[in-house]
């Protein structure tokens, strides 16, 4: 207590001594994708980095000064610091580090390291660190010192995002050995980001709950090699750790989550690597890719989603008792496309749902289906030794194109011989296309070079801001850094190449976070911001105080690329006519990560020829206009009724024309007349292009494929039409004369139709509609759908109105309506 209370003394003094923040640009010790800029050191406030003195009062007074100046980043050097206290990141405030990434080579963690001794035997304290609205915890390690893998010591979460607040980040973590690794929830909350992250929690890795608005998890990695490889004293034995974690562990727990995105997660070694159940508030919806389960007892558990179901894709199942377990709760609907599931239960359904598999293998083991339905469609049971097994509550099972090792004496059907149904002809189905390399890439400007420009409120910063990266641009490239605060634009910017633009924000936040805000006052029909090749901006917000539901201002777009390689980042726009324009010049390359706002018009336009380009985790939503920025005087919030009435007749998301390669991942928009807008510009239309996880909520059309000629694959959709009239799903229009591919897609909402078909072609593969409208109407073009899970009993499933239409493999509820000359096979009828 002593030594505490003499910290927290010491702590007091530097924190007096320091004045203003000394922004400046860190010299890391190991490899990171952008230039760290920081605005304290916790060691001018006290941190002793020797692993015995208390540095929590140094961090908080630390991470309290920098919310004082409007939020930045706190620096944490290399070094190991112990707590015995817990921590609060205030709003826009970053606690960063110094990190090495773990590889499968080597997990020797090296950087900053938390030693944490707070709360030991007290699972259900505070976590250790919370973390408050558009803040983060980045790039550092959190180690247990006196954790035992035999008598595992209970603590609380380490890290949770608090509850009602929007985005809080987790990113570039080791956590090496918690009892409880992060929590989201269980009040209500939105935005959390979990990216990059691995470790050995022992209890449960990642727990969330409540989450109301887009959640995402990427690239989390828990194993018991990263404690065993760590490194750090005290090391367990390997054998104490991994029989307590296939006993009692939990590598994810989902309970409600409104459209969680899950790509490229690996859990090991654990009881239960994936767990899905029933929260405070209700169940979840998500999606997932490249989910690799090994090792665990029971690989992915579901007890219950809500209706609109979860989609899997290209994931790796295995469970050394279940791979995939469904409890008698289960009652919805899940999709597998291309996964390889293995165990000796490969797959067991105790519920009323519906389980559709296409493409996808079954490398050993049985399927048991005590009720609901099946159908599969392509792929395999590799081992003749495994057995379908179909329940006599089973309302049908469907096999497709399957190829089954054991023959058809591998299904044991006990619901009888109309249950049960095969084609054996073999099915030419799409593959899903292989993804570019789209999060690891570095983004910097051409030099160290930095300077700082500060607000001056309602004075015109156009002028100072734009001679201070000219002048930077002159000496070779660099940084200009904004720190947080107002600046009034009445001018345009031109940013020069090699250089960026800077905000204080070192992840993805919020309007309400505030931040360093531009408030754009335009006085040209010029874009007010113009990027050049290798140019770029980074966390920063910007708003339009004069714009006004009641008096719409139709400005023109606020950001324009000309050039390749340029790069926007955790950038927040409140209230924007029109956001980004990348189809006015050619954008080679472009990369925007983490662009979100309320667009009033016009999303993003990518177009002109643009090639290798890569847009991903964008974030539009209503709430970024009627959220306003903290105690800011300048923010007047948008009144969602009439911005959300206008969105959903006016808004285009996004628009895709001229196009080569274009990677699209993980994008949401809530309320707009087209989700996406794909167009034919005069040099082409898109080609190559891959959409993975776009969602459309609350749109009049969800994807609008107005015209082209080039093959559009998308992937894990998600789509709900719930505007006024008119609303359908997924339109083809007559100008369209080429094929677009739908894989694995969740339909709902209240649309008009599922699909509006009236020219080219319409692939869908693996589709979960809650609601489907009147089905799919086919005025031209082709159709062809394999694997339908209609759940609603209400309209037509297919009319042909001069078009063609073949569906097969289709589970309904109660009997298939068709009206037309297409051909069907293998239907399921529900009641």
């Amino acid at each position: 207590m002593k030594k505490y209370f003499l910290s927290l003394i010491l702590s007091i003094i530097f924190c007096c001594a320091q004045g203003d923040p000394a922004w400046q640009i860190v010299e890391t010790q190991h490899p990171t994708s952008e230039l760290v800029v920081s605005g304290y050191n916790v060691m001018d406030f006290g941190a002793v980095a020797d692993a015995v003195t208390d540095c929590t009062p140094a961090f908080q007074a630390a991470l309290n000064k920098m919310a004082s100046h409007g939020g930045g980043t706190v620096f944490v050097p290399g070094g190991a610091y112990a707590f015995r206290g817990r921590l609060k990141i205030p709003p826009s405030v970053t606690l960063r580090g110094e990190w090495l990434e773990p590889t499968t080579h080597s997990a020797q963690v090296k950087g900053t390291v938390l030693a944490v001794y707070t709360d030991a035997g007290n699972a259900d304290a505070p976590p250790f660190i919370s973390v408050d609205t558009s803040a983060g915890v980045k790039n550092l390690a959190i180690w247990y010192p006196e954790q035992n893998a035999r008598r595992p010591i209970p603590y609380p979460f380490t890290l949770a995002q608090l509850g009602q607040l929007d985005n809080a980040t987790f990113e570039n973590l080791t956590l090496v050995n918690p009892y409880q690794g992060i929590r989201i929830g269980p009040g209500p909350n939105e935005l959390h980001y979990l990216h990059n992250i691995y470790g050995t929690p022992l209890k449960v890795g990642i727990s969330y709950d409540s989450t109301t608005d887009i959640g995402r998890l990427e690239e989390i990695k828990f194993s018991p090699y990263y404690w065993l490889k760590s490194g750090l004293p005290r090391l367990p034995a390997a054998t104490d750790l991994r029989d307590w974690l296939r006993l009692n562990g939990v590598g994810i727990h989902m309970m409600r989550s409104d459209w969680e995105y899950v790509d490229r997660v690996i859990v090991e070694g654990y009881n239960i690597g994936f767990r899905v159940t029933e929260g405070a508030r209700g169940a979840a919806n998500a999606q997932f890719r490249r989910l690799i389960l090994r090792d665990c007892e029971i690989a992915l558990s579901v007890d219950k989603t809500n209706p609109f179901g979860m989609v899997f894709t290209q994931c790796y199942i295995q469970g050394n008792r279940h791979a995939i377990l469904l409890s008698p709760e289960f009652e919805s609907a899940v999709l597998f496309s291309e996964c390889i599931i293995t165990g000796e239960r490969a797959l067991e359904s105790k519920g009323k749902g519906v389980v559709l598999m296409e493409q996808c293998t079954v490398k050993s083991g049985h399927i048991e289906m005590a009720e609901g339905s099946l159908s599969m469609v392509g792929g395999s049971l590799e081992s003749a030794g495994s057995t379908v097994k179909i329940g006599a509550r089973v309302s049908g099972a469907l096999f497709a194109g399957v190829e089954l090792a054991g023959g058809r004496r591998s299904i044991l059907n006990q619901a009888g011989k109309s249950v049960v149904q095969f084609s054996e002809e073999r099915i030419e189905l799409e593959s899903i296309p292989r993804f570019p390399d789209h999060d690891k890439r570095t983004y910097k400007p051409s030099t160290n070079s930095f300077t700082v420009v500060a607000p001056k409120g309602e004075q015109d910063m156009t002028r100072e801001i734009q001679v201070a990266m000219d002048t930077i641009a002159s000496d070779g490239g660099g940084t200009v850094f904004l720190p947080g605060g107002n600046y009034t634009l009445s001018g345009n910017l031109n940013v020069p190449s090699g250089v960026e633009l800077r905000g204080i924000h070192d992840v993805p936040h919020h309007t309400m976070g505030g931040g360093s805000i531009l408030h754009i006052y335009p006085t040209t029909e010029a874009p007010t911001i113009t990027l050049q090749s290798q140019s770029g901006l980074r966390g920063l917000s910007f708003h339009y105080p004069d714009q006004d539901m009641n008096n719409l201002q139709q400005t023109p777009f606020l950001i324009q690329g000309q050039g390749s390689e340029l790069y926007i980042i955790n950038v927040n726009v409140a209230n924007a006519y029109k956001i980004l324009d990348l189809m006015s010049y050619r954008c080679d390359k472009h990369f925007v990560d983490y662009l979100s706002g309320a667009p009033i018009k016009t999303g993003i336009a990518v177009g002109g020829g643009s090639r290798d380009g890569v847009i991903r985790n964008v974030q539009f939503n209503p709430h970024y206009a009627r959220r306003p920025a903290r105690g800011n005087p300048l923010f007047a919030p948008a009144r969602f009724e009439k911005l959300w009435d206008y969105q959903k007749e006016e808004l285009v998301a996004f628009i895709v024309g001229h196009t080569e390669n274009q990677f699209f991942y993980q994008n949401f928009v809530y309320g707009c007349l087209y989700g996406m807008h794909f167009i034919e510009e005069s040099g082409g239309s898109p080609r190559n292009c891959i959409i993975h996880g776009h969602g459309t909520d609350g749109g009049k059309v969800g994807v609008f494929f107005e015209s082209g000629s080039e093959h559009i694959t998308m992937i894990n959709s998600e789509l709900v039409a719930m505007s006024t009239t008119n609303k359908v799903a997924i339109k083809l229009g007559s100008e369209f004369n080429a094929t677009t591919v739908l894989i694995g897609s969740l339909i709902w909402g209240n649309p008009d139709y599922l699909a509006v078909v009236d020219g080219g072609v319409l692939k869908i593969q693996n589709l979960h509609a809650t609601r489907h409208g009147n089905g799919i109407l086919a005025n031209g073009g082709k159709i062809e759908a394999r694997n339908l899970n209609f759940l609603s009993g209400k309209g037509a499933h297919v009319q042909e109105r001069g078009g063609k239409a073949l569906l097969e493999s289709v589970v309904t509820q109660g009997a298939l309506r068709i009206d037309g000359n297409q051909g069907t096979a293998l239907s399921i009828e529900r009641y």
